[in-house]
């Protein structure tokens, strides 16, 4: 009974090899292992030496998988270091452009604020020389103004003299023509100084006493208008005096503004400077930090190509590797096949098989 099942089986399998041999014939390198076998069919003691060859070329297939697994291995080590990489250095440009961001409101503030003051301060010495103008311009109708009066009373001083001298005439024997005289001197005073004087009605009275026929017939009265004429007199040095003291201080209270308008201006100058500089430093810190923000999009983009590349580049080493290694399985069983052959069912009927294979 054992003997026909083994017999059966050796006729299974006898009968199983031409299709065997058929499929591996198919393959690639299957058809390059038969046809080194149909040429070592033809040497002595060719089973053997087949056989040596074939088991020789299993290690080294095996040795080569394994060899390519190693290395296909450490390539995705290197990928996965490469993306852990990638992430890190994307992770901190996120981080750090955000950070830029953080401080670029506050500098434009910063600067705005700057450039307003400048502004603010530019405008106010435009104010201050302004003013000065105003200022000297209306100094100067003051003093045209102190100039003309002063004239004026001076003129009026003069003239009340002059009259004095007239008047004076009037006390001799023979006054006719100082009368004259002194009617024509009145009108000219009058018009000439005492137009717009607060002493025009003062002036005007006495001239018109002294040329009264009962007041200049009396000594005694001319003279009391004589002495009426050296008070007027005196009190107009009074107001010519208090006129130059009003003058002096108007005059002084003028050079102190100008000189504080001048300090004024000097002060708002340097604050100008430094707000200039502070301006400029602001605007260069902000102009880095928008550098910087782009810088870091930069590199995150160009790190997000490079990630790209190497999920490209890793992606087919991985399925490179793969077919080799499905291509070498498939190698290495074809060469089990043929090791099973050739160490347990390798006779005539065999060799007479792999010979008429065609490959």
């Amino acid at each position: 009974m054992k003997v026909i099942v083994f017999i059966a089986l050796l006729t299974c399998i006898l009968g199983q090899q031409p299709e065997m041999l058929e499929q591996i014939a198919q393959n690639s390198f299957g058809r390059q292992i038969l046809q080194t076998i149909q040429l070592e069919l033809t040497q002595e003691n060719a089973a053997r030496q087949i056989y040596t060859m074939l088991n020789k070329l299993f290690y080294d297939l095996r040795d080569e998988d394994a060899r390519s697994s190693k290395a296909n291995g450490e390539r995705q080590t290197q990928c996965a270091d490469q993306f852990a990489s990638i992430n890190s250095i994307q992770e901190k440009a996120v981080v750090a452009k955000a950070d830029y961001e953080r401080q670029i409101p506050g500098k434009q503030e910063e600067l705005a604020n700057k450039v307003a003051q400048v502004e603010q301060k530019n405008a106010e010495i435009q104010r201050n020389d302004q003013l000065q103008i105003n200022f000297s311009e209306q100094r100067r109708k003051e003093h045209e103004a102190y100039e003309h009066k002063r004239d004026e009373l001076i003129g009026l001083i003069n003239g009340l003299k002059q009259a004095q001298q007239i008047i004076r005439q009037l006390q001799t024997p023979h006054p006719g023509g100082a009368l004259v005289q002194l009617k024509d001197h009145h009108e000219q005073l009058l018009k000439s100084y005492a137009a717009n004087s607060e002493f025009k009605s003062m002036a005007s009275l006495l001239m018109e006493l002294c040329t009264d026929t009962k007041i200049h017939s009396d000594n005694d009265n001319v003279q009391v208008i004589v002495d009426i004429i050296n008070d007027l007199i005196e009190s107009i040095y009074d107001v010519q005096k208090r006129e130059m003291y009003a003058e002096d201080w108007a005059e002084k209270f003028f050079e102190q503004d100008l000189l504080r308008f001048s300090k004024e201006n000097v002060r708002l100058s340097g604050q100008i400077a430094d707000d200039q500089a502070a301006a400029e430093f602001a605007q260069q810190r902000l102009e880095d930090l928008q550098q910087q923000t782009l810088l870091q999009q930069i590199i995150y983009d160009n790190k997000e190509v490079e990630r790209k590349s190497f999920e490209v580049a890793c992606k087919e080493d991985s399925n490179a590797a793969e077919q080799a290694r499905v291509s070498r399985n498939e190698q290495i069983q074809i060469v089990l096949q043929l090791l099973e052959l050739f160490e347990n069912n390798f006779n005539d009927r065999t060799r007479a098989a792999l010979l008429q294979i065609v490959v």
